[in-house]
């Protein structure tokens, strides 16, 4: 089997796991964990259940790896399933329990998604401004909030964010920019007009 590692494209790793090195997957799993969290947690507003989601999305994603069509991109692939265990997640709480009003929505102690380590002060404004934009993410209509958590916590293309939300590339362009014109109006225009006008 051809060496790999951390810095291999995703289908030499895809190859290497459905040869059985296992590591290979393993990378896989770190490349794109980060993110996938990170959207789970906005989506599902309570850390362990999307780490739950997260875990189910790679579970599934190596039980059908084998199924994967390498002409289309691994990771809308991988965003397309965590999108399905996010609704489904969803769907199981709500049937168990009432959702919860304090939802703890808290990246790692003392990170931001990028892995800067911040003051204390710094860390409290970041979880401020963390939970204000998961509060303003959930008041969305559900296409628009997951087009931009595809968008900005995924960093999908257009084209990648329409393969994963079963739209057109237009739509999912539209759905973009109405979230961001959304969020905008809620937050006082500035910001968001300036993601818009970058796309």
């Amino acid at each position: 089997m051809t060496a790999f590692d951390a810095n291999s494209p995703d289908g030499l790793l895809i190859a290497a796991a459905l040869a059985g090195e296992e590591e290979a997957f393993g990378l896989l799993v770190a490349r794109y964990q980060g993110p996938l969290l990170r959207a789970a947690i906005s989506r599902l507003a309570r850390r362990e259940w999307a780490e739950d989601a997260v875990q189910e999305t790679f579970l599934c994603a190596h039980r059908w790896l084998a199924t994967y069509d390498s002409r289309f991109s691994f990771r809308t692939w991988l965003w397309t399933i965590l999108l399905h265990q996010c609704s489904r997640h969803a769907k199981r709480e709500a049937k168990q329990a009432a959702a919860a009003a304090g939802a703890e929505v808290r990246g790692g102690r003392g990170e931001v998604a990028g892995g800067l380590h911040l003051s204390p002060l710094g860390q409290l404004l970041a979880r401020e401004n963390c939970e204000r934009l998961h509060e303003l993410l959930a008041r969305l209509p559900a296409v628009q909030a997951d087009a931009l958590r595809l968008r900005f916590f995924g960093g999908l293309t257009f084209p990648e964010i329409a393969a994963a939300m079963q739209c057109s590339e237009a739509g999912a362009k539209n759905r973009v920019k109405s979230g961001l014109l959304r969020l905008g109006e809620w937050l006082g225009q500035g910001d968001a007009k300036r993601f818009v006008n970058a796309e």
